[in-house]
């Protein structure tokens, strides 16, 4: 293990032991760990007494650790990991216990469901705004069905918001300042209209700071400039009958996200662009992994991701029949808009944009557009010996995507470059001898994708106590999903594809091994007209599944708690929105993917309740893992027969006195594709990753801080938090490894595959710290604070990037070495500043 990861242990460990030295003195109550009560079964229980891995964080303690958003979550979670790519809209992926779904293609749904006061968000970026007014975070870690409404393979995350005040008026201010010019500001009311009846609640968060990436040919990139409204009404009707109703509004105008070049195509140095009519760099003018994550300097123009929200549920409670009926509604819509010269470089190859910047060539802008209706019934109640409950739920989702791209005045250089590395000669082969003179300027596609999907289930679940310290509990659904999948191309324009499909029967025999080289880089899917390669589809997807799980529960005394449970999830599947989704007469479709759970659980509280440990235990099988990767021409959605994650989570926190507490949590998860991933006869594809780690899952992951509050003089109250995550290796790519010219690969001269360099994000720790003052009635507080004080600079994901470099084949130019260029989105630096937080 890392250095810096032992001296993390051995500091939280070693605080939070520290209650044992006081074990013979009588034990000071006010100093004991407060009793935890959390909804993840959907009834209020004790999370001690619940046999669930769940990590439960109050909104006083996102408060103190600095939490702002669902990405920030990963310092109070070791188990929890977020990584974001080309859009924030589209390109984020939430995984647990190593396990998430890789990719940014809009037809795949998140292996981790996340639900807002019980309403599901279909997709992780329409969840990664401001954390307003929220009461506490649920994390579910594992595969969970049986209890929520939607399935999912990995696990949950429950946001819960704080309701009206029926009794009296309260309210909240935060004001806060920082580096990059962060302003930010969240604010709330809450008052009853009529006394024990009738209240509402409204609160509003608005952000804007620089971005931190600069852009090398003009602005920068990765800002923050968002804001949100939500407003609530609780009605109590009657005693036993309360209803609440909660609608929000959101939106972010973001330059969001560049990324860096990590590695430079060889095609630079051995001239190539320059023999094609371009700069020499061709448009890369820092690279390199010291360069780029020295300077945070990328080449391209800035990206445009904005992104507009509304929602509407209600939630009626009903006691009655000596349970508690619960119905849920929601309704939301997002639209996200892209404006983006997604080629990474300052060369002009090609472009998505909004509003009329493709209009001129007919394609309208680009967008994708989700709305989704949620319905959901339960009613559960409790005997003397059994906890029941059982549910129905229904939702419908519609998916409507554009993907509007037109080809600038550097693509058909870039495609030269190519070639000439190959040994086609003459100045722009592209255009000149496979195209016959025709250039690739101009050329768009407008490509409609819709996804209307249904899915209803019926669900089920049990606790027998069979004596007062045995139960066994058991849950049941079924479930079915049927989703309509079309692709419609509604323009096109590409008589440079056109060009060479038609020449490439004229070419002499010499260069006729290339032709489908030249053709595959010319008619770029995203800008070519069905016909000369993508082919519409209009498809139905259907499955049916039966969920289930069975728990044993074991209560050893009064402190601590045992459980076995095995769980069966799944995760529907659906369609590749992309134009090479059909190539060839190819199946659009995925399958959907399902898991096998094993957990062992251990839940106790230690030296007269001073100190809480939980452990679990925990092998998953995944069949049909769904795995998204972008090749640099095109995206390409398969399922990998063969995944799993084997390790074991502890988490632990103490008060070790009445003003400080400490925590610390372990995961380790080794989360990988078995070496028969693919079975008997695998494709090329999924060849590539058996007996690899999966994305992004690094092995060792520790978080661990202290909190300390001391009133020091009348009235007032210092703080000091300080939390730490440490991370070892882990991979970022998709595939790991890249194929080179023939005879120089590090696995065999027939193999032409080598580790792919750079894509290893070594092993890191990222420290925040927080030091306030403020009343000890909590009217007010300032706070001073810094995230990630060392600036840590680490990678979130790596790609090939579009166009530049063609590995595989041998030339001339391209002899034996590593052409293929790659980029990495960077994750945040080092940010520092102060918080007023007042209440009243």
């Amino acid at each position: 293990m890392h250095r810096k990861s032992l001296l993390l242990v051995s500091a939280c460990f070693g605080a939070l032991a520290a209650p044992q030295l006081a074990h013979a003195q009588e034990a000071d109550r006010s100093s004991t760990v407060e009793e935890v009560v959390v909804t993840a079964t959907l009834r209020a229980e004790n999370l001690q007494e619940i046999p669930l891995a769940v990590t439960a964080v109050s909104g006083a303690q996102l408060e103190q650790a600095g939490v702002n958003d669902v990405r920030t979550l990963t310092q109070v979670s070791s188990s929890f990991q977020v990584n974001n790519s080309q859009t924030e809209s589209g390109g984020t992926t939430i995984r647990i216990r190593g396990v998430g779904t890789t990719g940014n293609n809009t037809g795949l749904e998140s292996a981790v469901g996340i639900f807002l006061d019980g309403v599901y968000l279909s997709r992780p970026g329409i969840a990664l705004g401001e954390l307003l007014d929220v009461e506490a975070i649920e994390l579910l870690r594992g595969p969970q069905g049986t209890l929520y409404g939607r399935n999912t393979s990995s696990g949950a995350l429950n946001i819960k918001t704080r309701r009206p005040n029926l009794t009296e008026s309260d309210g909240f201010a935060n004001f806060t300042a920082g580096n990059y010019d962060l302003t930010a500001i969240q604010a709330g009311f809450s008052a009853p209209l009529v006394q024990d009846a009738l209240a509402f609640r409204l609160a509003g968060a608005y952000r804007k700071r620089d971005g931190w990436l600069r852009n090398i040919a003009g602005g920068d990139s990765n800002d923050q400039n968002r804001y949100l409204v939500r407003g609530q009404l609780l009605w109590q009707i009657a005693p036993e009958i309360d209803l609440r109703v909660i609608a929000d509004v959101s939106k972010s105008d973001e330059q969001c996200c560049d990324a860096v070049i990590i590695r430079e195509s060889s095609y630079a140095t051995n001239g190539l662009y320059a023999v094609s009519g371009l700069p020499a760099n061709g448009g890369v003018s820092v690279s390199g992994p010291g360069a780029v994550e020295d300077r945070r300097s990328a080449n391209n123009r800035t990206f445009k991701d904005s992104i507009a929200q509304n929602g509407i549920s209600a939630e009626l409670n009903w006691s009655i029949g000596g349970g508690q009926l619960t119905w849920i509604s929601g309704y939301r819509r997002s639209r996200a808009e892209a404006a983006q010269e997604s080629d990474f470089v300052a060369a002009n190859a090609y472009s998505t944009s909004v509003g009329t910047s493709t209009s001129a060539f007919g394609a309208p802008e680009s967008f994708t557009r989700i709305v989704t209706i949620t319905h959901e019934a339960r009613y559960a109640g409790s005997t003397d010996r059994w906890d029941y409950l059982f549910g129905a739920y229904y939702a419908t989702e519609e998916i409507k995507e554009m993907q509007s791209l037109s080809l600038g005045p550097d693509f058909q250089a870039y495609i030269s470059a190519a070639l000439t590395s190959v040994g086609v000669p003459g100045p722009n082969p592209a255009r000149n001898i496979f195209a016959g003179g025709v250039d690739a300027a101009g050329s768009y596609a407008a490509n409609l994708f819709t996804q209307d999907g249904r899915n209803w289930s019926v669900f089920t679940n049990n606790t027998f106590h069979i004596t007062d310290q045995l139960g066994f509990n058991f849950g049941l659904r079924y479930s079915a999903d049927r989703k309509e999948g079309a692709f419609d191309q509604l323009a096109a324009n590409s008589p440079a594809c056109a060009a060479v499909i038609a020449r490439t029967p004229l070419l002499p025999a010499s260069l006729q091994p290339l032709a489908p080289l030249a053709r595959a880089l010319t008619c770029f899917p995203f800008a070519t007209a069905v016909g000369l390669g993508p082919q519409e589809f209009n498809r139905v997807f259907e499955d049916e599944q039966l969920v289930y799980t069975a728990k044993v529960t074991y209560e050893l005394n009064d402190d601590i708690n045992t459980y076995v449970s095995f769980s069966h999830g799944y995760k529907a599947g659906g369609f590749n929105l992309d134009p090479t989704a059909a190539l060839g007469g190819a199946d659009p479709r995925f399958k959907s993917e399902t898991v096998d759970a094993y957990e062992l659980g251990v839940k106790s509280q230690l030296f007269d309740r001073r100190l809480t440990a939980n452990l679990a235990v925990f092998h998953q099988d995944l069949e049909d893992f769904q795995v998204l990767e972008f090749t640099g021409v095109q995206f390409q959605t398969f399922n990998v027969p063969k995944a799993q994650s084997t390790g074991f989570e502890l988490e632990l926190s103490g008060r070790l006195t009445e003003a400080l507490s400490a925590n610390a949590a372990v995961t380790y998860a080794d989360a990988k594709y078995p070496s028969d991933c693919g079975g008997p006869a695998p494709s090329a594809t999924v060849a590539l990753l058996c007996g690899n780690s999966l994305t992004n899952a690094p092995e060792w992951v520790i978080v661990g801080g202290f909190n300390y509050e001391r009133e020091i003089l009348n009235d007032l109250e210092f703080g000091f938090n300080v939390q730490a995550r440490y991370e070892s290796d882990r991979r970022t790519s998709t595939q790991a490894l890249t194929p080179v010219a023939a005879g120089t690969g590090t696995r065999g001269p027939n193999l032409n595959l080598i580790l792919s360099p750079n894509d290893i994000q070594e092993a890191n720790t990222k420290v925040n710290l927080r030091v306030s003052l403020g009343s000890t009635d909590d009217r007010w507080r300032l706070e001073f604070w810094g995230n990630n004080i060392t600036d840590e600079q680490t990678r979130s994901v790596t790609a090939n990037t579009p166009l530049r470099g063609v590995a595989s084949l041998p030339g001339p130019l391209n002899a034996g070495g590593i052409s293929l260029s790659r980029v990495a989105f960077l994750q945040e630096p080092r940010t520092y500043g102060v918080t007023l937080r007042t209440r009243f």
